[in-house]
C-alpha cells in the first residue's frame, strides 16, 4: 500500500519562501543590559550612601543631645544656688528698703522739741508739751459694686499730735508764737492752731498772764528732706545714717 505525501503548503508562495530574521535586537549584544544594571546599581548605591550619611548624623545628634543632658544636670544645681542667691539677694535690698523707711519717716523727739524751744519768744513761758492721741488717717472702702476689686489696706501711721500749754505777758506774744512754729520744718502748718487763751491774775502774786494753749501735728515730710535741719537741731545720728544710706543708694540723692 502506498502513502502520499502531500505538503499544501509548499505550494504556497507566502511559505515557500525563505524565512528572514528581523534586523531588529542582536541576542548577542549585551552592553544595553549592562548599562541599565550600572545604573541602577549607582543609584542603589547613592540611597544606601544616603542612608549611611544621615544615620551617621544622626548619631552624632544624638550624641551632642546626650552630652548637652549631661552639662545640664551638672549645671542644674548650680542654677538652683543661683535662683537661691537671686531671692535671698531680694529679700535683703527689700529689709533694707523698709529699713531706709523707717528712718526716713523718723523724727527725732529731741530735735523737735529743740525747735520748738528755739521759737519760743522771750516773753512766753511754756509750762507743758503733751503727745494727743489723733485719729488714724481713713481707710479706702469697699465701693457697692459686687465685681469691683477689693481695695489694698494699707497701715497708716496716725500723726502725732502735740499740744502746747504756755502763759505770756500778752496775746501779741501768742499769736507771734503761732506764727513762728508755723515755719517749723517739723510741724504742719495747717494744723498748727491756738486753741484757747485767756488772761488770768494769781491770787498770790497778782501777775497777769495770757494762758494759752496750742495745738500742732508733726508733718510727714522725709527725713532725708532735713538733714541741715537735723544737723543744726542736735540729731547728727540720724543725719549721719540717712547720709550713708544716700552713699549705698538705698536713698535717693
Amino acid at each position: 500500500m502506498y502513502s502520499v505525501d502531500i505538503n499544501l503548503l509548499n505550494d504556497r508562495p507566502e511559505f515557500g519562501q525563505q524565512i528572514v530574521s528581523s534586523p531588529g535586537y542582536d541576542s548577542g549584544n549585551k552592553a544595553p543590559l549592562f548599562i541599565g544594571l550600572g545604573i541602577g546599581g549607582a543609584a542603589l548605591g547613592l540611597v544606601l550612601i544616603g542612608f549611611g550619611v544621615m544615620s551617621f548624623l544622626n548619631q552624632r545628634l544624638m550624641a551632642e543631645e546626650e552630652k548637652l543632658d549631661g552639662e545640664l544636670a551638672q549645671l542644674a544645681p548650680k542654677l538652683a544656688e543661683v535662683d537661691s542667691l537671686k531671692a535671698q539677694e531680694q529679700q535683703v535690698k527689700a529689709e533694707t528698703q523698709a529699713l531706709a523707711t523707717i528712718f526716713n519717716q523718723i523724727k527725732p523727739w529731741s530735735a523737735t522739741l529743740q525747735d520748738i524751744r528755739d521759737r519760743v519768744p522771750p516773753t512766753l513761758q511754756v509750762t507743758k508739751i503733751e503727745q494727743k492721741a489723733a485719729a488714724p488717717p481713713a481707710q479706702p472702702q469697699q465701693t457697692g459694686q459686687p465685681n469691683a476689686p477689693a481695695p489694698t489696706m494699707v497701715a497708716l501711721a496716725a500723726p502725732t499730735q502735740l499740744a502746747i500749754t504756755g502763759n505770756a505777758i500778752s496775746f501779741n506774744d501768742v499769736n507771734d508764737f503761732v506764727l513762728t512754729l508755723r515755719k517749723s520744718p517739723f510741724l504742719t502748718v495747717a494744723s498748727t492752731k491756738l486753741m484757747s487763751s485767756e488772761r488770768k491774775t494769781n491770787d498770790k502774786t497778782q501777775v497777769s498772764l495770757v494762758e494759752n494753749q496750742i495745738e500742732t501735728t508733726i508733718n510727714d515730710v522725709p527725713a532725708s528732706e532735713l538733714l541741715q535741719v537735723l544737723n543744726a537741731k542736735g540729731a547728727t545720728g540720724l543725719a549721719a545714717r540717712i547720709g550713708l544710706l544716700k552713699q549705698k543708694g538705698v536713698m535717693n540723692p
